[in-house]
């Protein structure tokens, strides 16, 4: 890592800082919307008869596809319209189809509103880059990226303390009307009070070229590619394990829908430390290069791997609990610099689109694969390792459990086998976070700031 410092920087301004923080509770809508299902899956899993697969679907390709693929467009509409209008209309859509979650009674529904919530957030992510991305200059956005990011870790603080209560209260149902609710507000909240530089003309508006010359400027950069492999992979990581690490507490350390979510609450509290640890690095030892962007993100990749392969290989509840925790700081460290890494890179007029494309690799490509590959590879190592004399395992363990009243052995035999099959399938999921710092760093190699961004 270079050890050159940036340019002297100055305090962030009180526009810039409302704008964050604005932008931040717009991250956290999204997240929390994003990660309350694989919060109650288990109890959406019994009452719905789904299996490991069916879950994959619902988190994975069911949101992912619509995530990214509605990106694009709405990127493109970013360089050219409005970022308000569109920031608060995407906003309001995904929180309505929050709201209308709550209102599944089968696979199929459930899936078509996911559909929803991911068309909506994906509109969401690139117009907020573009906006904070005018909003601070160079030298300044691993740090605001990082607080943007925070978003992740904040929704892992609130969701068991809101969704995951008014579930335990009133019913999954509720916690999906609650949070979609919330979210109708921000969006008007938005509309009301957010800017755009560029229709105040504040900000430039830069001349936008057609999206063919813009992948191809993209595509033939060798960091803006490694950036590109690197974020499949990171999604693959954060999709199996965002989907499926509550479902592993319960299954394999036997705890309870409110002790699994005090857990990812706790990982959400270190997750905020490791997110502002990562913005810190990068903006600190970028040099003329910005050479740590990318570096740091290598470095979260190769501890949280590490971290989260130790906790699966860990029997011992109260190892395997650090080894989570600390995973759940690691893991956050990239957010910042990795988003930073995408805006530094591209040119002023392709910045929201720059964003999208690096979308589908960490969603259509990562998170589609990382969730439902987990859920395919637990039920099949399920499914062979379920004692023959019981029978299938699907038949015999509907939703990954022995029918009621069944008897002692039958119980057991679920258990282990579901439990078992959860953990093979994470393990291997778990390689994945290796495979993107490998990736991280090839992109260093080549890593450069476009001339035209302002220092």
């Amino acid at each position: 890592m270079e050890t050159d410092l940036a340019p002297a920087r100055r305090m962030w301004t009180g526009r810039q800082i409302a704008v964050l923080a604005l932008l931040l509770a717009t991250s956290v809508c999204s997240y929390v919307d994003r990660y309350i299902l694989p919060l109650l899956q288990e109890v959406i899993k019994l009452e719905l008869s789904l299996s490991d697969s069916a879950l994959g679907l619902a988190t994975g390709p069911a949101f992912a596809m619509f995530y990214a693929l509605s990106g694009v467009p709405v990127a493109r509409l970013a360089e050219r319209f409005d970022r308000r209008r569109l920031l608060a209309a995407a906003v309001g859509f995904w929180s309505l189809m929050t709201a209308l979650s709550g209102t599944a009674t089968s696979l199929f529904t459930l899936v078509a509103y996911r559909f929803g919530v991911g068309a909506g957030e994906g509109g969401g992510v690139p117009t907020s880059h573009s906006l904070l991305s005018d909003h601070f200059p160079r030298h300044q956005r691993g740090m605001a990226m990082a607080v943007l990011s925070m978003g992740a870790p904040i929704a892992g603080i609130l969701m068991p303390l809101v969704g995951g209560y008014v579930a335990h209260v009133w019913g999954w149902r509720a916690a999906f009307f609650v949070l979609g609710g919330a979210g109708l507000i921000l969006a008007l909240v938005i509309l009301v009070t957010l800017r755009d530089p560029r229709v105040e003309g504040a900000a430039p508006r830069p001349e936008a070229a057609n999206f063919r010359t813009d992948l191809r400027w993209l595509f033939g950069s060798p960091a803006f590619v490694w950036l590109f492999v690197a974020g499949a992979l990171m999604g693959i990581g954060q999709g199996g394990f965002g989907t499926f690490l509550p479902s592993f507490l319960m299954r394999v350390h036997a705890l309870d829908l409110v002790e699994a979510g005090a857990v990812l609450g706790i990982g959400g509290v270190v997750g905020v430390a490791g997110t502002f640890i990562g913005g810190y690095l990068a903006d600190r030892f970028a040099g003329a290069r910005g050479r740590s962007y990318p570096l740091v993100c290598a470095l979260s990749g190769a501890t949280t791997g590490a971290c989260y392969l130790g906790a699966l290989f860990q029997s011992a509840w109260p190892v395997a609990f650090a080894l989570l925790i600390v995973a759940s700081c690691t893991s956050d460290m990239k957010t910042g610099p990795n988003y930073a890494a995408v805006q530094n890179l591209v040119p002023a007029r392709m910045r929201a689109t720059a964003a999208a494309v690096f979308m589908i690799a960490a969603t259509l490509i990562g998170s589609s694969i990382g969730p439902l590959l987990a859920g395919i590879v637990s039920d099949l190592t399920a499914s062979a390792a379920f004692p023959a004399a019981f029978g299938d395992f699907f038949r015999a363990c509907p939703g990954g459990r022995a029918p009621e009243g069944s008897a002692a052995m039958l119980v057991e035999a679920c258990r282990a086998a579901s439990a078992g099959g959860l953990e093979t399938a994470l393990k291997l999921i778990a390689l994945a976070y290796l495979g993107a710092a490998i990736a991280f760093y090839l992109c260093s190699r080549h890593f450069a700031p476009h001339e035209d961004d302002a220092a």
